[in-house]
């Protein structure tokens, strides 16, 4: 049976969980490393938005990524969807598999990672921002779009969001 979105959402936020746990330790590692290498060092790696970009990239958003691409293509869930009693599935009832998964988590994540982008191409950001260029306004409308996309699909349509759509898999109830 197809999953509602209320369940979906009570699955992601006992995921979220763990998201913020990892990003709670990955802030921890942070202070420490400017508090190790220095101020200088670290401004010269952040640099650039293209360098802090990079960093938010595979620091946050690519772990968080693997987690849900490993755990929906390798155990059939998340841990939140599993405690949750979910699964995600393909059009054929069976695991997705890892490649499914990855491109699935990547769509699902987007809108995270372009807001990243906008937001690091935003002079001064974060202590002291000022006028955005005209492209990251329209990104974070890009943004906005596909959440109000994937979040109509989660209750409408079938219960099925854009990423589920375009990896074909299918969130479903799972008998434990």
């Amino acid at each position: 049976m197809q999953a509602s979105g209320g369940q979906r959402v009570q699955a992601f936020l006992w995921d979220y969980l763990w998201i913020c746990l990892y990003l709670i330790g990955l802030a921890g590692v942070s202070a420490g490393a400017m508090a190790l290498l220095g101020g200088a060092r670290v401004d010269g790696l952040l640099a650039t938005p293209v360098r802090r970009d990079l960093l938010a990239f595979f620091t946050a958003v690519l772990p968080v990524w693997v987690y849900f691409a490993v755990g929906d293509g390798r155990l059939g869930g998340t841990w939140g969807k599993r405690r949750v009693g979910l699964g995600v599935v393909d059009g054929t009832g069976q695991t997705v598999g890892l490649g499914r998964s990855f491109l699935r988590s990547g769509i699902k994540f987007l809108p995270w990672q372009l807001a990243h982008t906008a937001l690091f191409h935003i002079p001064g950001w974060p202590m002291n921002p000022g006028t955005p260029p005209d492209w990251t306004l329209i990104l974070f409308g890009v943004v906005w779009l596909l959440v109000i996309v994937y979040l109509v699909g989660l209750f409408a349509f079938g219960r099925r969001t854009l990423y589920d759509r375009l990896s074909g898999t299918r969130v479903v109830e799972r008998t434990l």
